[in-house]
């Protein structure tokens, strides 16, 4: 008896990552050769490759929407996604041993599905191919996530420069340059503000689907995951249909840090940002004050 997945949905830097590893403790099948972010080579490529069929990057999804409304193109699209998940490709994220009971992902007779923020935008195409499919999205405050964005870019910055500046006679007399990634990509991310508004598109598509899909998404906060762990993750591992290990559930629950709910409101600039920013936090749910509570507001029917 085959089951459907559940997509994982929401922006970079919101916990899910966190979350998708309790999952897996739990049972929850989330592919073969997974990233360091949890996320499967299979379906992180597949989001790939629809982003560049869209001239589209991560930090500017803009113009999937584009892709989703050419009806011209759009099904010659899920042709190749279908081809691609029923076939021998799928195997990259079943691995052998699944794969031997059969190809396709939707052979699947025990809880499973994926994660990659990407799948915020190419929703559309994936619940055409599964169309019982369920969505799990999880949010956090924006001036936590443009923090993180900007720090996490800062590193990378750091770390290429650092290395050019090594290898700098190498890369001069190279005769087939340009050959490196780049210094600093995601540029947009190197400013709270660039952030912050990536953050509320990415939240507010996430938020659509949440709605249109009713009791089949679910979405929690990542603030609440850390306050009220147990209660967090006992809603989450029903709504994937894991099995409840209660004194795992308790031990996991044990080893978050509630601390680092709402960091922003202990950082002066961070404090200052929110407070300029107000109206985009409070349009999705979030204020601009040192929280009262951990989770926010309800979505809005």
């Amino acid at each position: 008896m085959s089951r459907p997945p559940v997509i994982i949905i929401g922006m970079h830097r919101s916990g899910t990552s966190l979350l998708t590893r309790v999952l897996q403790q739990a049972g929850f099948f989330m592919g073969t050769g997974a990233s360091r972010n949890e996320e499967a080579a299979f379906t992180n490529a597949v989001n790939a490759w629809l982003f560049r069929e869209a001239s589209a990057t991560w930090d500017r999804p803009e113009s999937v929407d584009w892709l989703l409304a050419d009806e011209a193109l759009r099904p010659w699209l899920l042709d190749y996604m279908r081809d691609m998940i029923e076939g021998p490709a799928s195997l990259r994220f079943l691995g052998i041993r699944r794969g031997l009971r059969g190809w396709g992902l939707a052979k699947q007779s025990t809880p499973w599905g994926w994660k990659d923020p990407r799948n915020t935008f190419t929703l559309p195409l994936w619940l055409e191919l599964f169309p019982d499919a369920r969505v799990l999205h999880i949010v956090r405050h924006g001036a936590d996530v443009a923090a993180s964005l900007r720090s996490r870019r800062s590193e990378v910055f750091d770390q290429r420069r650092a290395r050019y500046r090594k290898y700098r006679p190498a890369h001069r007399l190279d005769p087939f340059a340009p050959r490196r990634r780049g210094f600093a990509p995601q540029v947009r991310c190197g400013t709270l503000e660039g952030g912050l508004e990536l953050w509320a598109q990415y939240v507010a598509r996430a938020r659509q689907h949440v709605r249109a899909l009713d009791e089949r998404a679910l979405e929690i906060s990542y603030e609440s995951l850390l306050a009220a762990p147990k209660d967090t993750l006992d809603q989450a591992l029903q709504f994937c249909d894991c099995p409840l290990d209660t004194e795992r559930l308790a031990m996991t629950a044990a080893t978050f840090r509630p601390d680092r709910a709402h960091a922003w409101h202990r950082d002066p600039e961070l404090r200052a940002f929110a407070e300029r920013h107000h109206k985009t936090l409070q349009a999705q749910g979030y204020d601009a004050h040192p929280p009262t509570s951990p989770i926010p507001a309800p979505l809005s029917p």
